[in-house]
């Protein structure tokens, strides 16, 4: 059946039609809320990025490095990545590696540029026409809509020699990244030195994760220092010593794991300390993949004092999400994540939780549509309005939803 005639339209209208309805009504409960939304995402999707996602190294079986310039994953591609990318992430019948690869190292000296442009349009679900506040990241509610610029990112990418390439990349007048990378030992070791993106667990760029969030993780999360990385055989590591956000400061980070064929797991740990204590995180992540399928998962702990203890009753605070991806077809991916982040284990009811429900559509091969529900469940044990400062906290606490449509567009 083809899926644009008018009368799957009308039927796909009735239905969304009769849960809005529902909805306004207050007869439905939360959950089918959520249902509602994803039938929107489904229909607008279907009149209608160039992400690194952990879940393409796991189904190829390959290092970040098999198609992106950059060893650890992430910004531009090299020519096998981008006819991945051109096919809408699947290899072409007549895809010949061996020869694309081949071509690949006869070139040297090359300059490569990319761009990624995002736009999103927020609002909350909580609305209080009196306070006319504007709609963000950290609303705790709102009677004004709003666009944001999410991102605006150039990133350059030198080759300057077979085993030296030089980075670069600048968000809306921020420079992002700057470093140079050695291919010390080819498929074995890389060298990075200058600014760049702590490699901490699974590389997430979505700073809007609660425990990513919770513990300064997010995509700007970055310092300078130096980063080893590599693998050998089944084997993935890297290591890397930077600033701790403080010139005084110093910080180390490392990450041990392995892939055994659509699974890879790991553990990464970080020490720092950036003011009088030493602070530790540590974190275990598994990602697996799996025709279209893909899960991931990320447990992490930390505290501040006493970083060379791991009882438990020493462990300050914890978080973890886990989610699930599934390609409906090459272009639209539905996508589900359960997160919770809690700041300190001693005290009762300040743990978020946040449900966040997506679908993001290719509409052309540089362009993708997206649209999330925030779903930030409420915490039973949460304390008094006027005992909680931080508004953000406020609203994740209270159990106030967002919905957000992201538009993108990268070359």
């Amino acid at each position: 059946m083809d899926i644009y005639s008018n009368s799957y339209v009308k039927q796909i209208s009735h239905i969304i039609g009769r849960v809005k309805c529902w909805y306004i009504s207050n007869i439905v409960p939360s959950f089918l809320h959520l249902g509602f939304v994803i039938s929107i995402a489904l229909s607008l999707l279907l009149q209608t990025g160039a992400e690194a996602r952990p879940e393409f190294a796991t189904e190829l079986e390959k290092e970040c490095s098999f198609c992106h310039l950059d060893p650890a994953g992430g910004g531009p591609r090299n020519r096998i990545g981008e006819i991945f990318e051109e096919n809408y992430f699947e290899f072409p019948e007549d895809f010949d590696m061996e020869a694309v690869t081949e071509e690949a190292k006869e070139i040297v000296k090359q300059l490569t540029t990319s761009f990624d442009f995002q736009t999103a349009f927020i609002k909350t679900t909580h609305v209080d026409e009196e306070q006319n506040a504007i709609a963000n990241c950290n609303s705790c509610h709102s009677s004004i809509d709003r666009f944001l610029l999410m991102q605006a990112e150039v990133t350059f990418n030198a080759q300057a020699s077979e085993h030296i390439s030089l980075t670069l990349s600048n968000n809306a007048g921020t420079t992002m990244n700057a470093f140079a990378t050695v291919d010390a030992i080819p498929k074995h070791l890389y060298v990075k030195v200058g600014q760049f993106r702590l490699p901490f667990a699974i590389k997430q760029k979505d700073h809007n994760i609660l425990v990513r969030k919770g513990y300064s993780l997010g995509s700007n999360k970055r310092d300078i220092g130096v980063e080893l990385g590599g693998s050998a055989g089944k084997v993935f590591y890297n290591a890397a010593f930077f600033n701790a956000n403080n010139a005084a400061a110093k910080g180390g980070l490392g990450t041990l794991g392995a892939q055994l064929g659509p699974v890879r797991a790991g553990i990464s740990s970080i020490f720092e300390k950036p003011g009088e204590d030493w602070e530790r995180l540590i974190g275990a992540f598994l990602t697996a993949s799996y025709a279209g399928l893909s899960i991931e998962g990320e447990f992490n702990f930390g505290n501040n004092g006493e970083a060379a203890s791991f009882a438990p009753d020493d462990v300050d605070s914890k978080g973890y999400y886990v989610g699930a991806k599934y390609r409906v077809l090459p272009q639209l991916t539905l996508a589900g994540r359960y997160g919770l982040f809690d700041p300190d284990r001693t005290v009762k009811g300040d743990a978020s939780q946040r449900l966040t429900l997506s679908a993001q559509y290719n509409f052309m091969e540089n362009g993708a549509i997206s649209l999330f529900y925030w779903a930030n469940l409420t915490n039973a044990d949460r304390g008094e309005d006027d005992t909680i400062q931080d508004k953000g906290t406020l609203r994740q606490l209270q159990g106030t939803d967002q919905i957000i449509l992201m538009s993108r567009f990268w070359f």
